[in-house]
Parts: C-alpha cells; structure tokens; sequence
C-alpha cells in the first residue's frame, strides 16, 4: 500500500490510499473506509454497482453525496446525465484527479437539504450515498426532508439511497423508505441479514416497474461474496412477500 495524498477537510483529513499490487484507490475521510475503486472510477464496492443497476432506467439523474464519486462516474460512463451534490468542494477534486470523474457531471457545491429546497427541476432518478463519519440518518432525513426529496422526483421515477443498518431489528431502513416511498411508490429493502453496521438499500420505485428481486442482474454483485435479500418494506409486508435473495 502506498499514500497517495492526503488533504485537510472539514471533516477530517482526506487520504487516498494506492494497492500497489492490484492498483485500486481507497478514499478515507476522518479514517473512516468511504470507498474503494480503480483509477478509472469503477467502484469495488457491492452496494454501489447496485445502486447503479437500480438506477439504470433514468437518463437524467441526481444524486447526493460525492466521496470518490464512483457512482456518477459509472452512470456518466452509461449514458446518463448526472448532477452530483456534496457540500465538500475538496471531494470533486478528489473525484476527478484520483478516480477519473468526468468533466461531464455536473457538479454542485451545496447542503444536500439546501439544493432540495432551491431546486425546482425534477430528475428520473435520486439516488443518496451520503454517510460522513458520525452521521445521524433519523436527523438528516426527516419527514420535511424525505418530502423535498420526492418533489424534485419527475413521474415514474425511482429514489434509491444507501443507509447504514446497525443490525437485522434496526428500524431507520424502514421508517426513512416508508417517507420516501409515501403512497404512490413501492418500497424495496436490499440487505445482508446478520452483518453489524452494514450497507442496506433502499428503493422507492413505482408500483410497475421491473427491475426487482431475482430480475435484478446478479452479476453487478460479483465484487463480493456476499448474499444480499431483496424484501418489501415492512409497513407493506405480508407473510406471502417472502424475501428473494440476489447473490
């Protein structure tokens, strides 16, 4: 391993780390493990090419939260048109001169809760990715913010958002979905039962829309081994929506 830069931010120091065996790029913020990707940008993290894969329907897409901005780069690299969000201006940088952001994203240096209250265009698709260290998702998404994210959601669009499940009972996935998806989406949780402190999605998608469960590709998660569980919401749970599982 080698050190590659480090910077200070308002969150704490920045510092990308370099496998020199294997050349992939680690992005930590305060020592927290944010992200890992190869120089290109494509991320080697599960969680994000399904997050991609979830998100792959729209042509025009917000998302919030930049890191080593892996996601924008992958759905730029698709063909999508992506507005990134981050109120650090050091992460874009970081983006484009460690992990090959395109100069087509567009990106905005803002509060993610602040962007959504100026903004009065609508995206196909949200997606949320953000998780500075310490962070309180009960906080950051309330009701008035989780309705600010559906207004800026055009008709037929999908949200889809990482948060971190402290464990299998952790209700935050889904009380936050249950606000996201409201009345007129269908609420789908993607996990791994059984890890602490684990990335889980979410996605509130409309009511047909096909790209769920076992019709999800399942070789967008070849990066890790691990089994992810596709189940409903639990307000909408019954005993007949027995969880799918994606390998």
């Amino acid at each position: 391993m080698r050190s590659l830069a480090t910077f200070d931010a308002r969150r704490g120091e920045i510092a990308i780390i370099e496998n020199r065996t294997t050349g992939a790029r680690s992005y930590f913020e305060d020592g927290v493990f944010q992200s890992e990707a190869t120089p290109d940008g494509t991320s080697l993290f599960a969680y994000v090419h399904l997050m991609a894969r979830l998100l792959w329907p729209a042509s025009d897409v917000l998302l919030l939260g930049c890191a080593a901005g892996s996601l924008a780069t992958m759905l730029q690299l698709q063909g999508k048109r992506v507005t990134l969000v981050d109120d650090n201006p050091l992460s874009f940088d970081v983006a484009r001169q460690f992990f090959g952001l395109p100069s087509e994203v567009v990106c905005v240096i803002d509060d993610f809760r602040d962007y959504l209250a100026r903004q009065r265009a609508c995206f196909d698709a949200i997606g949320i990715d953000i998780g500075a260290p310490g962070m309180r998702f009960d906080e950051q998404f309330d009701p008035n913010v989780c309705r600010r994210v559906r207004s800026r959601l055009a008709t037929k669009g999908q949200i889809v958002m990482n948060i971190v499940a402290s464990h299998d009972i952790d209700p935050k996935p889904d009380r936050i979905l249950a606000m996201l998806a409201a009345d007129d989406l269908n609420g789908w949780i993607y996990d791994r039962p059984g890890k602490i402190n684990r990335n889980a999605i979410l996605a509130a998608v409309p009511w047909n829309w096909p790209y769920l469960g076992p019709r999800l590709d399942r070789d967008n998660l070849h990066i890790e081994r691990v089994e992810w569980r596709c189940r409903r919401e639990r307000r909408r749970m019954g005993i007949q929506n027995l969880p799918n599982t994606v390998r």
